[in-house]
């Protein structure tokens, strides 16, 4: 059985290497849009047929974002909308005129990602756009400044609510015509502190610039803070003026000052203690240790922790994760003979905006350091903060679908329903069934979870039974599944559409591998077979009108996650003079077809 488990598993990423290059039923289009703004994701289908009937009908708008999560956004399916994410519309008149193109209002950053949209008419198709959000920064820079004569002076340039996070800040010296980079000034102290996110997604930085006051030639110099983003076409400038003047003259002589020094001296003695214990009553605020509500396997996720209250220079921060064994080679901590603390404080980063200190440790777990704990501790003053956290992996199911035996439903015989749910962690999962019409199913079968131990992942299988009567022609049967790997609102809806009279397959075109063949040399055309069922299926190859069967491999038939077979058709040769001009032909026979379907490609 090993052996061919392998097989099929090659055969599958055999079958998703190709399907990625070769299935182009839609075209895959980039847009880019301001944050705030309107975004319209185009999805136009079957321009020449008659308008579309609704209950013949589907539409799925799907997200898959910068994290690789997948989140439903709009559905249409039996005559009636379901909008997941609020201000997202497909305009009705125009999805009756083959239009399902999505329109989003107030663009977030968190609307970024790759949008898939896919029609069920019940001929498939699909289209994807990458839409990209901007957010173009806001940059404040005072125009005028002052630098006491003899002292030091630093200007500070904010910038704010840029996305994405990549920019980079050069500080300028323009001192009459002549503008040179901060950098090769000595004179000059340039300090540009880490990016900081915001809630809303965007980024915000500041960059300073410390000069003295020698610094400043004939009186004046001009600064200029250079800021390069996607959002700006050319280099964006904003400056500050810079001038000397002088220091403030005393207002009290020489004795005056004198006698009230002593005074204040006086005041300091008396109170020193008591200051000292006021001050060392006030401690900084330590944060506990934040991580994200989801923490997916072989990810990278920061945990965090910030500190308050204190200046950088006085915090040192320390990481550990707690691990069982005795042969460390760390000293083991209190909390248990068991238990030893892996020093991770090197793979720690601190960041500052000056008031707040943010500590980030960057993790990457698998499923076996499920419930890691992780312990922080910040030392302040003399005083040490200790703070501990649990860590809880997750891995979303790669595999949702549902499968029936037998393919095609009959009228008045028995159909059997599975709902395989396969490689999550961890095992609790739950599964429900319902009917389009909102009918709970309650006669439930469940298998499993079943553990893998070579992954330390588990599977499930849910199955239903009915008896087929005519009224269920088209009905919907969902398979809800509810697992902690789930983003909100914590689980995924798979869909079987009852169909008796079988899917005819989706053909696309045959392409040439490679594309431009030399003689002598061997040559692959390969056609893509679509959506179709059930799985048996006939593909036949001539050349200029004759049989080929040297050469011809038909991969199985995949199972896809809508429920319908996938499949590939290859013809290899060894190109010769011959060959120049030659006709070949793919046709493709399958039950559901009015008629079959073929292709052609001439060398």
């Amino acid at each position: 059985m090993e052996p061919q488990h392998n097989v099929k598993v090659m055969i599958k990423i055999l079958l998703v290497a190709l399907h990625c290059r070769g299935s182009s039923t839609g075209s895959n289009r980039e847009l880019s849009v301001p944050m705030g703004s309107e975004a319209t994701l185009s999805c136009v289908f079957d321009r020449q047929s008659r308008p579309v009937e609704w209950s013949d009908l589907t539409v799925e708008w799907n997200l898959v974002d910068k994290q690789a999560g997948k989140t439903v956004v709009y559905t249409f399916e039996d005559g009636r909308a379901h909008v997941n994410r609020g201000g997202s519309v497909v305009n009705e008149t125009r999805l009756r005129r083959s239009d399902a193109s999505l329109q989003l209002f107030n663009v977030t950053v968190r609307d970024e990602g790759v949008y898939t949209c896919r029609i069920i008419t019940p001929v498939v198709y699909t289209e994807s756009t990458a839409l990209e959000v901007l957010a173009r920064p806001s940059v404040l820079l005072p125009v005028k400044a002052a630098v006491t004569e003899g002292e030091e002076k630093t200007l500070q340039c904010d910038i704010t609510r840029f996305y994405p996070e990549k920019l980079t800040v050069t500080w300028l010296i323009q001192n009459g015509s002549n503008t040179v980079h901060a950098g090769l000034n000595q004179l000059f102290r340039v300090c540009t502190e880490l990016a900081v996110h915001n809630p809303d997604g965007t980024y915000s930085i500041r960059s300073g610039i410390t000069l003295h006051s020698s610094a400043v030639k004939n009186k004046e110099i001009r600064l200029i803070c250079q800021v390069e983003h996607q959002t700006y076409k050319h280099l964006y400038n904003t400056s500050v003026s810079v001038t000397v003047e002088a220091p403030l003259q005393p207002l009290y002589s020489a004795a005056t000052l004198i006698a009230v020094t002593s005074i204040i001296s006086l005041l300091l003695v008396t109170s020193a203690i008591g200051a000292a214990r006021y001050f060392c009553k006030a401690p900084p605020s330590v944060s506990e240790i934040s991580q994200p509500s989801i923490i997916y396997a072989q990810i990278p996720t920061n945990l965090e922790i910030t500190v308050q209250g204190a200046t950088q220079r006085h915090i040192k921060v320390k990481w550990f994760k707690l691990v069982t064994g005795s042969d460390s080679a760390v000293e083991p901590e209190t909390t248990g003979s068991l238990l030893v603390a892996e020093d991770l404080s090197e793979k720690a980063s601190l960041q500052s905006d000056g008031k707040r200190h943010t500590s980030v440790l960057k993790v990457c777990l698998t499923v076996a350091e499920d419930l890691s704990r992780y312990r922080c501790v910040v030392q302040c003053r003399g005083r040490s903060f200790s703070r501990e956290t649990t860590v809880k992996v997750k891995v979303e199911p790669s595999f949702l679908q549902i499968s029936s035996i037998p393919q095609i439903p009959e009228v008045e015989r028995l159909l059997v329903l599975c709902c395989r749910v396969e490689n999550f962690y961890p095992q609790d999962v739950h599964l429900e069934w319902s009917r389009s019409d909102g009918e709970q199913v309650r006669t439930v079968t469940h298998f499993g979870p079943f553990p893998d131990h070579s992954s330390g992942l588990f599977s499930v299988w849910s199955k239903i039974q009915l008896l087929m009567a005519r009224e269920d022609e088209k009905a919907v049967y969902t398979c809800r599944v509810y697992h902690s790997s789930f983003p909100t609102p914590g689980y995924k809806d798979v869909r079987y559409h009852i169909n008796t009279q079988g899917t005819p397959p989706d053909v696309m075109f045959i392409e040439c591998d490679p594309s431009c063949p030399l003689v002598n040399e061997e040559v692959t055309l390969h056609l893509c077979i679509k959506d179709f069922c059930p799985e048996d299926v006939s593909v036949t190859w001539t050349k200029d009108g004759e049989s080929l069967l040297s050469g011809v491999f038909n991969t199985p038939p995949s199972l896809n996650i809508n429920g319908l077979y996938s499949m590939f058709s290859f013809l290899k040769l060894t190109l010769n003079d011959d060959d120049q001009s030659s006709r070949f032909r793919c046709r493709v026979v399958h039950s559901a077809q009015k008629e079959p379907e073929e292709r052609f490609f001439t060398l």
